[in-house]
């Protein structure tokens, strides 16, 4: 991509097929609480996508579902996860822009956005790290560049 691009162009003109990695975590509504930690955990994954028997999705299971409401006094780990998964999911298609994810993450406080085919099917999953990564990819000097404390300044710059 040519420099002389600024940040919201290539937010605007990006489409998230083209940043998309292809891993993709999925889970049915019956499934426990104890089969879902087991697969985050061995697919070393902070979600779960869960779909019905059509590939559509009606649910999400995250980090944010375990702390705040699987880690209770009471909840057993043989529950189904569908008791405790996100059901208002919001999702994108893969030839939406990625600013677009990024408004929705933001609108929706969420980091995990699933995408859909034209037929209501998931076909990927959209992450908030996966979009960090595609702009430090694409502006690596200024992100390298970046002091550990947002407000610091130098009196003189280092190695010279």
């Amino acid at each position: 991509m040519p420099p002389t691009r600024n940040i919201e162009e290539v937010l605007k003109e990006t489409k998230i097929h083209q940043i998309l990695r292809p891993k993709l975590i999925m889970g049915v509504p019956k499934m426990t609480l104890q089969e879902a930690l087991d697969l985050m955990h061995t697919e070393r994954s902070g979600y779960i996508v869960i779909v019905d028997e059509h590939s559509k999705v009606v649910g999400m299971f995250t980090e944010r579902e375990v702390l705040m409401n699987v880690m209770r006094p009471g909840v057993g780990l043989n529950e189904p996860v569908e008791k405790y998964m996100r059901k208002d999911v919001h999702t994108l298609k893969k030839t939406d822009t990625v600013g677009q994810a990024l408004d929705a993450m933001d609108k929706f406080g969420i980091r995990h956005v699933p995408l859909e085919d034209d037929f209501g099917q998931v076909c990927g999953i959209l992450s908030i790290r996966t979009i960090v990564s595609f702009l430090a990819e694409l502006f690596p000097t200024g992100v390298l560049n970046l002091p550990p404390q947002a407000d610091q300044l130098h009196d003189m710059a280092e190695g010279g």
